[in-house]
């Protein structure tokens, strides 16, 4: 028994994302959209709009988890925008949707990278930690501290004790 092929009267939508520790931002690529038709569940994203005579629908299982409530959309003309608020903040999602298979329709946001810049003094200092005493004349090495510390007076901590 053969099966007809699938066919649909509808297009699919180029669609660009990308993400931080807390949103991931949808972006539709299409021009002159009046109104659309927007749902967002737990899991999914339901989009559908008619533009220029052609019918548009887009269906995304997402990768994580998203809070629907908390989500903000507004057109700005070229494109959609969708921001979705993750349900497991500070976890990076590896793709937009759980497939593993590439959608050709969907992409990262390459501008949207940006590399954090930690600048360290002293950072690559190799040796055993008697090797480094011996070698900055110090007698206490300080560990290190975390990033997170609310102590502003840190700089002067370290220019007070010459590891500036």
């Amino acid at each position: 028994m053969s099966c007809p092929r699938l066919v649909s009267n509808f297009c699919t939508p180029k669609v660009i994302w990308s993400q931080s520790d807390l949103t991931v931002i949808i972006r539709v690529i299409l021009i002159d959209v009046a109104d659309y038709y927007l749902r967002v569940e737990d899991n999914y994203l339901y989009f559908s709009t008619v533009t220029n005579g052609k019918s548009y629908y887009l269906i995304l299982q997402l990768f994580g988890a998203v809070i629907a409530e908390k989500t903000l959309h507004k057109n700005v003309g070229r494109e959609i925008k969708i921001y979705l608020t993750k349900g497991l903040k500070w976890f990076q999602w590896l793709r937009l949707i759980v497939s593993k298979e590439k959608d050709p329709l969907i992409a990262y946001d390459l501008d949207s990278i940006s590399e954090k810049e930690y600048v360290k003094k002293n950072l690559l200092v190799c040796g055993t930690v008697e090797e480094i005493k011996c070698r900055y004349n110090k007698t206490y090495i300080r560990p290190p501290i975390d990033e997170e510390s609310d102590s502003d007076d840190y700089d002067e901590d370290l220019d007070l004790l010459g590891y500036a």
